[in-house]
């Protein structure tokens, strides 16, 4: 009995810990069950009308839904099964259905509707049934049962020859392609009927036919006629077009006049167009229609009416195919395909393309201005030290004068003694050919001496253009040498050349090089002028340096004020009575054109060092 006792605490322990533990915490509420929708559709789901109508009608079902939406689909497909297998199909689908709850069966065309509506009572009691996918103008006489309702898919046949009428006056035959199939034939008996309102047109059906039989049939160009293309799943052959078929290209290739069609997916395979319906409009009315009747909305207080309303369009590339005026395009119908002209698609991209050229242009525009600016600074410099070093040899003339009058008398002399020997010689009777030989001998060496020294006189002194070569620095520093020699001696002073060994070949002008070498030495020439005879010397030294050569005139004078050391090289600046400020400017302007560097640092214990360098060859 205790242990029965204690037992029986236990469990009632239990139960209050169970029931402490609830307290407070509400159960979570069931989620909502699925709305379960059953989709019948007479053929393939990849048909293009099937594609386009489903997705519209499924995406308007899906949006938002409060709900998880599960569809099922099953397919009649009566164009490939032919038998009567009906009653075996609906028992199928009863075993497959009886433990689902379904919410809506969603019947896509004629047959499915007449399907659900025969076999609702055992499949689906009670569910609702909504259509779409079936003409308007197919349930004429359809007496409606109660909770079905639905939206019929408009049928234009007459707006479509109308619109063909308008686009060739001409045309006075329509050609009916269509084919053997139940909807096939549904499709034609609407059509007929509507094509019926509009007398001017003579309607020539091909119909029955197979493929290849209606291909030969169709009309050829300028026979005053027009194709109306219905639908052909089933050719007279027996030939199924599957989804992927291109019947509606083969007829539109084949056919030598305007090809029309009244289904919306037809337009852009090849016809010239039409007026049709949308069907991804019209399955999205549809969608939203199914969302109303699963939200509770009685089906039966839901109009059934036709929707959306059909549309006219006109293909451009076929209305050029088949040469249509566009004054012909009636005002109602909308053409496709059209090219856009090029400055209305590309607007932007080619208002970038232009910003990019025209900030490229003015770039290049700026930089071949910038280039000539460059290019005249250049000329005019290059102008500038060409007279700059000429009024600089004008400048030295006075400094040469001497030299030349020496070598020039030297062999105007010796000219001038030959002739007075030959004549003394004459009168005397005593010359003999040889003697006149060797006198004339002399003449002429003493004429080619003189002629020399002018030739060189005017190479220095012209304003020919400078034409670089390769110079030995030695040999152009000792004819600068030769110029200076005599005005060096007149004045006492000591010219001491020393000329280093391996000095490396420049570039230059040989007259601009000893015109910087006479420059220097003139300048060291007066700057002795006060000094004691004994220490008048100039020293000319040249040697090989890193990467070319270097010539330096060294002097004892007094050397330069430190004040005037920056201002050594500027033009104008002078210290010399008389002086006009120019010669070591040019020097400066002479050494930089040739790429070389001038500089001056002071003699110890005084006078002045003016060094220069130049690049030798290939550096």
């Amino acid at each position: 009995m205790k242990a029965l006792a204690r037992l029986c605490l236990a469990c009632a322990s239990m139960a209050w810990a169970l029931s402490a533990s609830g307290e407070g915490t509400e159960a979570p509420s069931p989620a909502p069950k699925p709305w379960r929708i059953v989709l019948i559709r007479s053929w393939d789901a990849t048909y293009p009308f099937n594609v386009a109508r489903e997705s519209a009608l499924q995406a308007a079902l899906l949006a938002d839904a409060p709900r998880v939406v599960e569809i099922y689909s099953e397919d009649l497909d009566p164009l490939r099964f032919q038998e009567g297998f009906e009653a075996e199909l609906a028992a199928l689908l009863r075993r497959k259905y009886r433990h689902n709850g379904i919410d809506l069966v969603i019947a896509s065309g004629i047959e499915p509707l007449q399907f659900a509506e025969k076999h609702r009572d055992e499949l689906w009691p009670g569910v609702p049934i909504l259509f779409y996918g079936v003409f308007d103008g197919a349930l004429d006489g359809w007496a409606r049962p109660a909770g079905i309702t639905g939206v019929t898919l408009p049928l234009d046949v007459a707006g479509t020859l109308e619109a063909g009428a308008a686009l060739d006056p001409g045309a006075r035959t329509v050609y009916v392609v269509s084919g053997t199939s139940a909807f096939d034939r549904l499709y034609y008996d609407l059509a007929m009927k509507q094509a019926a309102r509009l007398p001017q047109f003579e309607m020539r059906p091909i119909v029955g036919q197979s493929m290849h039989e209606t291909l030969n049939r169709l009309p050829k160009a300028g026979s005053g006629a027009l194709v109306l293309y219905l639908s052909m799943l089933r050719d007279g052959s027996g030939q199924i077009a599957g989804p992927g078929t291109t019947t509606m290209g083969q007829v539109s290739k084949a056919s030598g006049v305007p090809v029309l069609s009244a289904s919306y997916t037809q337009f852009g395979r090849g016809p010239l167009g039409g007026s049709a319906a949308r069907l991804d409009e019209h399955g999205r009315i549809a969608g939203g229609i199914a969302r109303r009747i699963l939200a509770g909305e009685n089906p039966d207080s839901i109009p059934i009416v036709a929707a959306p309303a059909p549309v006219c369009e006109l293909d451009w590339n076929a209305l050029r195919r088949w040469n249509v005026p566009d004054r012909n395009v009636p005002a109602s119908c909308t053409v496709t395909h059209r090219p856009v002209p090029v400055l209305q698609a590309y607007f932007w991209q080619l208002l970038v393309v232009a910003a990019v050229i025209l900030a490229q242009a003015i770039l290049i525009a700026l930089l071949v201005a910038q280039r000539r600016r460059r290019v005249d600074a250049e000329v005019r410099a290059r102008e500038r030290g060409e007279e700059l070093s000429r009024v600089a040899r004008l400048s030295t003339v006075g400094a040469l004068t001497a030299s030349i009058a020496h070598e020039i008398n030297q062999p105007i002399g010796a000219i001038l003694s030959n002739a007075e020997a030959a004549t003394m010689l004459l009168d005397q009777g005593a010359l003999d050919p040889a003697t006149l030989r060797e006198i004339l001998s002399d003449i002429r060496s003493a004429d080619l001496r003189a002629s020399e020294v002018i030739q060189r006189l005017r190479k220095l002194l012209s304003q020919a253009e400078r034409k670089f070569e390769a110079l030995a620095v030695n040999v152009e520093v000792a004819e600068a040498l030769r110029h200076v020699a005599v005005d060096a001696a007149r004045r006492n002073v000591t010219l001491t050349p020393a000329f280093g060994s391996a000095v490396p070949v420049i570039m230059g002008d040989p007259i601009q090089l000893q015109q910087v070498v006479i420059n220097f030495v003139v300048n060291a020439l007066d700057a002795l002028g006060d000094l004691p005879e004994n220490e008048r010397e100039v020293r000319i030294e040249t040697r090989a340096v890193a990467g070319g050569a270097e010539i330096a005139v060294i002097d004892r004078g007094p050397g330069v004020a430190p004040e005037d050391r920056d201002n050594l090289f500027h033009s104008t600046f002078t210290r010399k009575k008389g002086g006009m400020g120019f010669g070591l400017s040019i020097v400066k302007t002479i050494v930089e054109m040739h790429g070389g560097e001038v500089s001056y640092e002071p003699n110890v214990p005084r006078g002045a060092i003016f060094r220069v360098r130049f690049p030798a060859i290939g550096t």
